[in-house]
């Protein structure tokens, strides 16, 4: 049996070998560098709850550790949050897009009328009898952005009711005003969500911040208590996530 292996390919007209892609790693749902900021910490305040008797020679008393642990709790439910408005606004957006797409429907029953209107008014070919459809927005795009959507309904809608459009009497432009109604509380509902969102991050952030400050504070006391100049040291410095061969300069 041969115990060649195949070749690796080039580049045509180079003799060096084409690197092999790797795929790229997934986004996460949750911001990485926080979850580990988080275990990180819960580590340290592990090993702080087992030799709380000489932290509290160094100020870290059962108070500041129960603070300490109360703001995991916190923080966990931001991040929860967080990654929950995330589904919210997705869900939102989607509502949005549906709300949207009823709305255009709607305005175009309105142009198809106008244009039903034209042609029976053109059958007799008497100028003074046609009806234009100026002002429908015909060919036009109606949703291009929100603002132009909502002046293009505004338009169709006074059009509409004032010129009496077949199948459009007050329950018909109802219902389209009722398609316009839904589709700007969605866009309302998205930004609400949006701001929550946001709000949520902040916090999370903060929290996040300060048990990183409080994590170090209590690394720094055991670097103190346990310096890595002692052997003996070395498996409560572990414990507590310093290193081994050098003072802590968290």
């Amino acid at each position: 049996m041969s115990s060649e292996t195949a070749p690796i390919p080039s580049v045509p007209g180079s003799t060096e070998p084409v690197a092999e892609e790797t795929a790229p790693s997934p986004r996460g749902y949750f911001n990485q560098a926080q979850l580990d900021d988080l275990d990180l910490a819960e580590r340290v305040l592990a090993a702080a709850r087992t030799h709380a008797p000489a932290l509290a020679t160094r100020q870290i008393t059962t108070d500041y550790l129960a603070g300490f642990a109360s703001s995991f709790e916190q923080a966990r439910a931001k991040t929860t949050a967080t990654g929950q408005a995330g589904d919210k606004t997705g869900a939102a957006t989607l509502n949005a897009t549906g709300t949207e797409r009823a709305l255009v429907i709607a305005l175009q029953g309105i142009q198809s009328a106008a244009k039903q209107k034209h042609r029976m008014l053109a059958e007799d070919d008497d100028p003074a009898t046609n009806f234009p459809t100026d002002g429908y927005l015909i060919a036009s795009r109606l949703n291009p952005n929100r603002a132009a959507l909502l002046q293009n309904a505004a338009t169709l809608l006074t059009k509409a009711a004032q010129d009496q459009l077949p199948g459009y009497d007050a329950t018909a432009l109802a219902t389209v005003r009722a398609a316009l109604t839904a589709y700007q509380a969605a866009e309302a509902g998205q930004q609400s969500t949006d701001e929550a969102g946001a709000a949520d991050r902040t916090a999370r952030d903060g929290l996040i911040k300060n048990i990183n400050a409080r994590r170090m504070a209590i690394q720094h006391a055991a670097d103190a208590l346990w310096p890595y100049t002692t052997p003996a040291s070395r498996p409560t410095r572990k414990s507590f996530q310093l290193p081994l061969s050098r003072p802590f300069n968290g």
